[in-house]
């Protein structure tokens, strides 16, 4: 082949190659415009900073459950209270012993019925003279009257030998105010029972175990005659001659651990002297504010007492007096609402 043919061939080759370089550019070329104008991806948001927050649940409302028996202390007076938990129990008594009818004083509970009463606290003793004394230094009672008095004379007023002992001398209408003024209330002669007899109707805080000296202070053979002519038993010897210091027959308390609810001292009860069977709606509990100074009605005052017969201490036993009367054997406990 001459070198002419040849050098035709080459111009053609070359021609080739470069309209084919020419192609690839603008193919590059193109595909790269393409690119840079492609629809950008989509802005994803931004992940959250926290967890969102669960609804809070709510708790059940806590129901505070006191044991019977439990202790808590009067800021005022210092006073123990016991917890009584309420309840159905047993109200009166039909043995041969009852009070079939109304003395001066002894009032008929021979009956048996049913009665409920809600939660309450009791005092585990009766309230003393120094206790007593706090309310009058308060100017929110009246001074206790120093007559009638117990075989330890005066003294049992002014010597602080006798500051645990129970108040005595005090009518209705002192009890209710000392009550009051230590932010509780005076106990129903239904609510009294029930501390004392909790509901198995026992006859006695202790059981049923018939009386013996050292489990309660009755009129004993040091007892002086009472004003009613009631000899002293001398077949018993409690120890003290008049009211003993509160809680000093342990082996006397009730099943919840109440102090003295059998002999010492009346106790005041909130209950008008009413016929059973007791119903605390009927009026009998409705006249506790009344006005100061009213006789009437009566109240009913639970216990028996250091100058009475062991008769007088049964659980169920009823006794009335006019509510401005006091007496050298008379003083009170409190109680108060859950």
């Amino acid at each position: 082949m001459d070198k002419k043919v040849l050098s035709i061939h080459t111009r053609k080759n070359l021609f080739i190659t470069g309209m084919l370089c020419f192609i690839l550019i603008s193919c590059t070329k193109t595909t790269d415009a393409n690119l840079s104008q492609a629809t950008p991806s989509p802005t994803l948001p931004p992940p959250p900073t926290s967890t969102p927050a669960l609804p809070t649940q709510t708790s059940s409302p806590t129901i505070e459950v006191i044991a019977p028996g439990s202790i808590k202390t009067s800021s005022i007076d210092g006073m123990e209270m016991v917890f009584i938990p309420g309840g159905e129990f047993i109200m009166g008594w039909t043995g041969l012993d009852a009070t079939v009818s109304n003395g001066p004083g002894p009032t008929a509970d021979f009956m048996e019925f049913p009665v409920t009463v809600d939660d309450f606290w009791i005092d585990k003793y009766e309230v003393t003279n120094a206790q007593y004394n706090l309310c009058v230094e308060a100017e929110k009672c009246e001074p206790y009257h120093q007559n009638n008095l117990t075989p330890y004379g005066l003294a049992y007023f002014t010597d602080p030998k006798y500051d645990n002992y129970p108040v005595i001398n005090v009518s209705w209408y002192m009890a209710r105010d000392y009550c009051t003024w230590a932010g509780r209330r005076l106990p129903t002669e239904a609510e009294w029972e029930r501390a004392a007899r909790n509901d198995d109707s026992r006859k006695y805080p202790w059981g049923n175990q018939p009386y013996d000296d050292h489990l309660a202070n009755i009129c004993d053979k040091d007892c002086p005659p009472s004003k009613k002519g009631v000899q002293g038993n001398p077949n018993f010897d409690d120890g003290f001659s008049g009211p003993a210091p509160v809680g000093s027959y342990p082996e006397g308390a009730s099943p919840y651990g109440v102090m003295d609810m059998a002999g010492n001292v009346w106790e005041w009860t909130s209950s008008a002297a009413d016929p059973y069977p007791y119903q605390a709606n009927d009026g009998r509990e409705s006249q506790y504010d009344i006005e100061y100074g009213s006789k009437w009605p009566e109240r009913i005052l639970r216990g028996g007492t250091w100058n009475n017969g062991y008769a007088y201490i049964r659980s169920s036993f009823r006794y009335r007096a006019v509510a401005t009367y006091w007496n050298n054997n008379m003083g009170f406990r409190c109680a108060m609402d859950k």
